[in-house]
């Protein structure tokens, strides 16, 4: 048996070969909102409503991506990665109107509406340093490495979801018969 045949033995036996992407996925977005917090509470750069609704975001990517890896199953990894396309393409919606409120101080982000919206979900009542919104979306903090929060919450949510894009495209391509130099 050639290496080629072991290779795919191994993937019908271990799943999709995706479990380690998830699981990294995963830890980024739980890594992007405890950098976010820490950020909070280090510096006070209090968070406004577009930003924990950035935060959920990417909570549920990452709870999307660790659920896809758990299970690794083709159909499901799928259907996980469709589903966080979805939530990064809302993200960006949002982050990117963040970055708009910031460019443009005079326009609001509705804080009386979205802060009541956001601080009545249970999770900012039990978790109220990482959920509730304090700050004000046209607050202008020091950048960090040259770009606010908002620029770099728009960052990774084009990222993930671009990675997430070209991997569908890679992983959904059929192994079977493709050589490396042919």
């Amino acid at each position: 048996m050639g290496r080629h045949e072991r290779m795919l033995q191994l993937n019908r036996q271990t799943g999709t070969g995706q479990r380690p992407l998830l699981v990294l996925l995963g830890v980024i977005c739980v890594g992007l909102v405890a950098g976010a917090v820490y950020i909070q509470e280090a510096f006070g750069q209090y968070p406004c409503p577009l930003c924990i609704v950035q935060r959920y975001l990417f909570l549920l990517i990452g709870l999307l991506a660790f659920l896809a890896a758990a299970f690794d199953s083709r159909g499901g990894n799928r259907l996980a990665a469709w589903l966080i396309v979805l939530v990064g393409l809302v993200g960006i919606g949002v982050a990117g109107r963040l970055v708009y409120v910031q460019a443009n101080p005079s326009i609001s982000c509705g804080i009386d509406v979205m802060q009541m919206w956001t601080d009545a979900i249970p999770l900012a009542q039990w978790a109220p340093k990482l959920f509730q919104a304090t700050g004000m979306c046209g607050d202008a903090y020091e950048p960090i490495a040259g770009l606010s929060l908002a620029y770099w919450g728009l960052l990774a949510f084009v990222a993930i979801t671009l990675g997430v894009l070209i991997g569908l495209r890679r992983f959904s391509r059929p192994r079977y018969g493709r050589r490396m130099f042919s």
